[in-house]
């Protein structure tokens, strides 16, 4: 069942029973109002305190009932009062001594609806006299007076409440807690907490999959949101790493940039200064220096230009058919005269002599140059370095692999940032750090991909994976 189906299926069903509860509680609490009530009917008179009023007679400020009334209050056991405006007893018949002479409205409402209060059960009629207003009260006493009737229905009225109470806040909870634990979660994820809500996690681990049991119709969404999680949390820790490393890495360039600058103004200072006069040879040897620091400076700033130029796109593939079995030939002929690669063994082998695909002959030689002069830099004398071309259906597979000392997993994870510069001490660290990020992404820009495997004191192996596509 889909999340939207579920959730509004888990709010009716629980609307649904809510109702039957209800409805129960009603149903109940009408069954017993009406035993109590039964145990608290009285005989009905047949005297008509309407009728009483009109059969009373008001002279000179006296009152008067005919005698026939009276006859009938004696033979129902009731008595009457007439009160006059302010509740006082102004005229009465049959009153017991116990009864009352003044009443507020309030008393006269109250001992109406729960006669057991007081033991009688009172009638009122009201109307205006000659100006004055005229109540007139009777009363009987109750044929069972027990006062638990009275007290058992206001205990039952207030457990309805409190009945009430709980069954809310039941299922304010069951609706309710779901919905706050997500916004709390959101609410963590939006302030930069990657961790759900504080006072789930102080759970034991157990107990806590119990509490997610309770929100499995949520289930999804928290699955998403845990996933979300733990990728901002990921997300967060690999920008904190690559902050870290791209400081380390402007320090580097910083440190190279400022090497060969030096080393041209201190060459530079000697020749403009008077104090020494150079020979030719000295002079050029200086100017030969020169050079090569000026050429390190291009370089480095050519990479610099050629990887942001590569991560948005701004270069443009020249794609061309090409032999690549001749290709990596030339590319490995002319790596093997770097005085680097002197003391290095190369081999090449392919399964086809002819393997045609369409490249970008110069931003790929610059990638597989990288890659040869990366196994030659970093290894010692004696590596074998071999390369291995090979055809599939609509693939092209090329790996460069060697057998020196190999790299450890986290230089593996980090090879390809464009702030990364490997840290073994028995490594040439002099390079820019770009080499290996320009390569990827080249190749990427191919459509293909790149994948490195290695492993320490055993060697290192790049798989370059092409897609053919020649074209029409």
């Amino acid at each position: 069942m889909k999340l939207k189906n579920r959730v509004a299926f888990y709010f009716v069903s629980r609307l649904f029973w809510l109702i039957v509860i209800w409805g129960l509680l009603i149903g109940v609490s009408i069954i017993l109002f009406s035993f109590f009530l039964r145990h608290d009917q009285t005989e009905t008179s047949e005297l008509s305190i309407e009728a009483i009023a009109k059969d009373t007679v008001i002279q000179n400020q006296r009152i008067d009932i005919n005698y026939s009334v009276k006859e009938d209050l004696q033979n129902n056991d009731m008595w009457l009062q007439v009160l006059d405006e302010n509740g006082n007893e102004t005229f009465s018949f049959n009153k017991p001594r116990e009864v009352q002479a003044h009443y507020s409205p309030g008393e006269l409402v109250s001992d109406y609806i729960y006669p057991a209060n007081n033991g009688y059960q009172l009638s009122t009629w009201f109307e205006t006299i000659n100006g004055q207003e005229v109540t007139w009260v009777t009363g009987k006493p109750l044929t069972n007076n027990n006062p638990f009737f009275y007290w058992a229905n206001n205990l039952w009225i207030l457990s309805i409440i409190v009945i009430g109470i709980f069954i809310a806040l039941f299922f304010g909870k069951q609706l309710g807690a779901p919905l706050l634990f997500v916004m709390s979660w959101i609410e963590n994820l939006s302030k930069g907490n990657y961790e759900e809500p504080s006072y789930h996690l102080k759970l034991h681990s157990k107990k806590r999959n119990q509490n997610r049991g309770k929100h499995k119709v949520y289930q999804e969404l928290l699955l998403a949101l845990s996933k979300l999680t733990t990728n901002l949390k990921q997300s967060q820790a690999e920008r904190e790493r690559l902050e870290k490393t791209r400081e380390e890495w402007l320090a580097g360039v910083s440190h190279d940039l400022k090497t060969p600058l030096s080393t041209i103004k201190g060459y530079t200072m000697l020749i403009a200064s008077g104090e020494y006069n150079w020979e030719k040879n000295e002079v050029r040897n200086f100017a030969e220096t020169m050079e090569e620091r000026v050429a390190y400076m291009e370089q480095l700033i050519e990479d610099f230009s050629l990887t942001f130029q590569l991560k948005n796109g701004a270069i443009p593939i020249k794609f061309e058919q090409n032999n690549l079995g001749n290709f990596i030939k030339d590319i490995l002929e002319h790596m093997k005269k770097f005085p680097e690669a002197s003391s290095q063994i190369f081999s090449f082998d392919t399964n086809k002599e002819q393997i045609l695909s369409d490249i970008d002959t110069k931003l790929l030689k610059r990638a597989f140059e990288n890659l040869i002069a990366n196994c030659i830099k970093h290894n010692p004398p004696k590596t074998k370095i071999k390369i291995v071309l090979y055809e599939e259906t609509e693939k092209i597979h090329i790996t460069i692999q060697d057998d020196g000392i190999g790299m450890n997993q986290e230089t593996v994870n980090q090879l390809f940032n464009q702030y990364f510069r490997g840290t073994d001490s028995s490594s040439n660290n002099s390079g820019t750090g770009l080499g290996m990020a320009i390569a990827k992404q080249i190749i990427l820009a191919h459509d293909g991909d790149i994948v490195v495997k290695s492993k320490m004191h055993i060697g290192t192996q790049f798989h370059i994976i092409l897609p053919r596509r020649l074209q029409e």
